[in-house]
């Protein structure tokens, strides 16, 4: 069996994996300065978390601004930060969060509890205050 990989199939896996590690080194020096300024956040700002979702900011405009083109529109649509609201997105792909995180907001994802396992953006996202849901259990589900 003999698999060909068009140009374009090449160009895409390597601008794939370009993201990956451009993502990987961004979320580590990132992470870094969570770390750093979570005992404030914890004290000064526990629940909103302002300081962790700017550095999440960050981290996803570095990474989606060197491979993609985002243009937001209707921002002023949007309540203000301070009001409570409830953000959904369709999640067509990953890219979702990133984008989310773009808009400067704070605010809680929900996400399965098996990606807080992975090192780094499972850490981050227990900084952030996501909240871990177990797809099949019940309860967990009622939080």
């Amino acid at each position: 069996l003999e698999i060909i990989l068009t140009d374009l199939q090449v160009a895409s896996r390597v601008r794939g994996a370009c993201f990956y590690l451009v993502t990987a080194v961004a979320a580590i020096f990132l992470f870094v300065a969570m770390v750093a300024v979570h005992p404030l956040v914890l004290l000064l700002d526990r629940y909103r978390r302002r300081a962790q979702h700017y550095i999440a900011k960050i981290w996803a405009t570095l990474t989606i601004s060197m491979f993609y083109k985002l243009e937001v529109e209707g921002m002023e649509n949007l309540p203000p930060n301070s009001s409570p609201a409830v953000y959904v997105a369709n999640h067509q792909s990953f890219l979702d969060i990133y984008t989310l995180l773009t808009l400067g907001r704070c605010f809680k994802f929900i996400s399965k509890t098996s990606i807080f396992m992975f090192p780094i953006i499972g850490w981050a996202m227990y900084l952030l205050g996501v909240i871990p849901l177990r797809r099949m259990d019940s309860r967990s589900q009622l939080v």
